[in-house]
């Protein structure tokens, strides 16, 4: 489980795929403020808490963040903003028990786990209200040109890959959730998107990338990421 590509040290100003990397997470933001508003105090475990972008800047927002995660590493960075505590990946439910917070984000996670249905399994459990899921994308348009296969487009740590239909089948017939609405985070277009930064600036590029590309390719963004509900 534990994501061997993960930087730990990243810099949005510099570089606009690591700023992608932060967007997703305000995106699922967006959406738990869009359908469950009044958050103030409300629980929420960020399962695989990576860095611990999730535990300051929900935390700002008037969550109460815990983090979680397999690598020791991740979960000593986290701890930086503020509370993160070891997985016990052999029994996540025993250890935080069912029904134990009102919210579950988990941020490009389920592609590294060999047992995604127990693990979606184990989120919709944990949750009382919803649940944010966000998986790499299998229908970017990076590669939509070309002819061949090659594993080095795959990162090494990934196990398996959804799209927008396959996530919500996994969720819905699997998983005990139901599907709330889609976010879209950014979508990049092939061979343009080397251009971008030099022709509209980094900020111009990520203005395309995360605005317009996104409203006229929605289901073609780095991410598959949904808002669910556990079903009663």
């Amino acid at each position: 489980m534990k994501p061997k590509h993960l930087p730990y040290e990243i810099d949005p100003k510099k570089n606009r795929r690591h700023y992608y990397e932060t967007y997703w997470k305000l995106v699922g933001l967006d959406l738990l403020q869009k359908h469950f508003p009044g958050n103030k105090g409300e629980t929420l475990l960020d399962f695989g808490c990576g860095r611990g972008e999730v535990l300051s800047l929900y935390g700002e927002k008037g969550y109460d963040v815990t983090g979680t995660d397999a690598d020791e590493e991740c979960v000593r960075l986290s701890s930086e903003q503020g509370k993160a505590v070891q997985l016990d990946i052999e029994d996540p439910l025993g250890q935080f028990g069912e029904n134990s917070f009102d919210y579950v984000v988990c941020y490009h996670v389920m592609e590294h786990v060999p047992t995604p249905i127990e693990t979606i399994d184990i989120l919709s459990k944990i949750a009382r209200k919803g649940v944010v899921i966000a998986v790499p994308n299998l229908k970017t348009l990076t590669h939509v040109f070309s002819r061949e296969v090659h594993a080095d487009r795959v990162n090494e740590g990934h196990l398996q890959s959804w799209d927008h239909a396959h996530l919500q089948s996994l969720a819905e017939r699997h998983g005990n959730l139901e599907l709330i609405e889609w976010g879209f985070d950014t979508t990049i277009l092939p061979v343009f998107n080397r251009f971008a930064p030099i022709l509209f600036g980094q900020k111009g590029a990520v203005w395309l990338e995360t605005k317009l590309f996104t409203k006229i390719f929605p289901y073609h963004g780095l991410s598959v990421l949904g808002l669910f509900r556990p079903k009663s």
